[in-house]
């Protein structure tokens, strides 16, 4: 959702940060349901203009800001991360494109402050998750202390994720 083209009409489709709807250094209000229902739409139309995609990619913005309104923060606090907020929306997307695409999968990321596995919520069998390892000290081994956090991360998504990709 490009902020140039839908912030100026539709604000509630992004992140609620500190009281107010911004574009700048932030995600979109995942548990929006026009925004979620618009998503949809459009992943449909790539779907159809691309019939050979058997992936599509519902993700994160490179950077922080995930939205703190009271639908998503309630998501993300029963869940224990802001993966929570993330795994409902492409989900929803994922069930509502089934139907008509029964051999596409939608792929997210669990990046940065999406990267703790939810507590309940589980990927649908044609989603797939990318635990982005960016923040590993590459020189050591996954079991070594500076890795600690990223390797529970990808035990904790291989326990809940059918279709997890590093």
């Amino acid at each position: 959702m490009p902020p140039k083209k839908y912030f100026p009409t539709h604000p509630e489709w992004f992140s609620l940060i500190n009281g107010r709807r911004t574009r700048e250094h932030a995600q979109l209000c995942l548990s929006n349901p026009e925004l979620r229902d618009f998503a949809v739409g459009r992943v449909k139309e790539w779907l159809r203009e691309a019939p050979d995609a058997k992936i599509i990619s519902v993700t994160q913005n490179d950077c922080g800001g995930a939205c703190q309104c009271p639908a998503c923060q309630a998501i993300d606090q029963a869940e224990g991360s802001p993966a929570g907020s993330m795994l409902a929306f492409v989900n929803y997307i994922a069930e509502k494109i089934e139907p008509e695409f029964p051999d596409a999968a939608v792929d997210t990321f669990a990046y940065q402050y999406t990267r703790k596995p939810p507590k309940t919520i589980k990927p649908r069998s044609n989603v797939i998750v990318r635990l982005c390892s960016i923040e590993c000290n590459f020189r050591e081994p996954f079991d070594h202390p500076s890795n600690a956090a990223f390797l529970a991360d990808l035990e904790g998504w291989s326990k809940i994720c059918r279709r997890l990709y590093v």
